[in-house]
């Protein structure tokens, strides 16, 4: 094993972490067209990095993938106290402490051989758990907490009806190997409500102190990355959204919502290694190059990465962190919203543009409404439980 091979693997991963619209599975589409020796160790590190690296674009730039979606708010809200370098340091540590809590969860994937078929009833309970822990505002009476979960409930099924909608014709958008109609939706639901409803708040400079992760909400995280890993359909994003329910303030948020992240990036290679069963892109071109690594290699690997890439992550959010409060909010939430946009048609065409623009006045209702904006997961649960009607 060559550590040359998994920092050139690292540097992938965290170059797709930082610039939005590309994922690491871009990556290894376009790698597997390539004649590289040792392509399954660039696979396992640009993985690992990227589920480190991905939470500078969610923090600083306000722009999502699938697994930092629900991360974005908390995360800005550190930004507008001064602690965006706070944020990213939580995440990235409890994403490389996360690796080694799923080293045992990693043995017991066996167990979990034959869920197929509770995989609607996780998610109807996530799904109903999710919309009744709305909480009504303090002195509207007994009805306020169920007239949240109503508003709750309808911004669920329009977001589910609008990823369904979107995923069924989702053919329409790829139109190149780094096209994905993920960016569309989830930055419509996530992003560009947070973009317009912030551009008036002031960005204060930003300190540089530190502060270590809740180490029960990375173990949560990294158990709710377990569980979505093997169980068939269940993306990443529906296992950072069970991981931070219940989470009571942003550091807990963050540290569930990175370490879930990185669970079940790591777990669904033990997934393919024991059960022959694919639950990412990264697993899918593992098994495409015809290479199954050992979990040891796995575990060696992972580690390694993660070392480098929690590294260079905190490297690289103290250099853009040190003068994003010179820049004036307004200039910098249009500036970035813009760019989003033309990033959004450039990368999916008009379906994609047609998402994105959809998707905008659902996630603004969440803020209008006063509920939260995890709601809006809907958008891949939905049509998750579909595909086993």
């Amino acid at each position: 094993m060559d550590l040359t091979d998994i920092l050139f693997g690292c540097i992938l991963g965290v170059v797709a972490g930082i610039i939005p619209g590309i994922h690491s599975n871009t990556f290894a589409s376009i790698l597997l067209f390539s004649n590289y020796k040792n392509l399954w160790i660039l696979i396992i590190s640009s993985a690992i990095a990227y589920t480190i690296a991905d939470i500078i674009p969610t923090t600083i730039l306000g722009v999502p993938d699938e697994e930092t979606a629900i991360g974005i708010l908390p995360s800005h809200r550190m930004v507008l106290e001064g602690r965006g370098f706070e944020a990213i340091f939580i995440s990235t540590l409890s994403s490389f402490l996360s690796l080694f809590i799923c080293i045992p969860l990693m043995f017991t994937v066996l167990v979990f051989k034959n869920v197929n078929k509770f995989t609607p009833l996780v998610l109807l309970a996530v799904s109903i758990f999710m919309i009744l822990s709305e909480r009504g505002e303090d002195f509207e009476g007994s009805l306020s907490a169920w007239r949240k979960r109503l508003y709750a409930f309808l911004i669920f099924l329009s977001s589910g009806f609008l990823g369904f909608l979107a995923l069924e014709n989702s053919y329409l958008a790829e139109i190149s190997f780094a096209s994905s109609i993920f960016l569309p939706l989830l930055s419509g639901l996530f992003a560009s409500p947070v973009l317009l409803l912030s551009s008036e708040a002031s960005i204060p400079k930003q300190t540089k102190s530190v502060k270590l992760p809740d180490i029960k909400s990375v173990v949560i995280g990294s158990v709710a990355g377990f569980f979505v890993s093997v169980f068939p359909g269940i993306s990443s994003g529906v296992a950072t959204t069970t991981a931070t329910l219940g989470t009571k303030n942003s550091e807990e948020f963050i540290c569930a919502m990175s370490s879930a992240n990185t669970a079940n990036a790591l777990l669904c290679f033990a997934s393919l290694i024991y059960l022959g069963k694919i639950r990412s892109g990264a697993s899918d071109a593992l098994n495409k190059i015809g290479h199954i690594p050992s979990i040891g290699q796995v575990v060696l690997i992972s580690i390694i990465s993660g070392l480098i890439a929690l590294i260079s992550t905190i490297a690289i959010a103290y250099l853009m962190l040190s003068k994003i409060h010179s820049i004036k909010p307004k200039i910098l939430s249009y500036s970035v919203f813009a760019f989003l946009t033309i990033l959004v048609f450039h990368l999916t065409g008009f379906f994609g543009l047609a998402v994105f623009l959809s998707a905008i006045p659902i996630g603004l209702s969440c803020s209008l409404l006063g509920v939260r904006r995890v709601n809006c997961m809907g958008c891949l649960i939905i049509p998750i439980m579909f595909n086993y009607l």
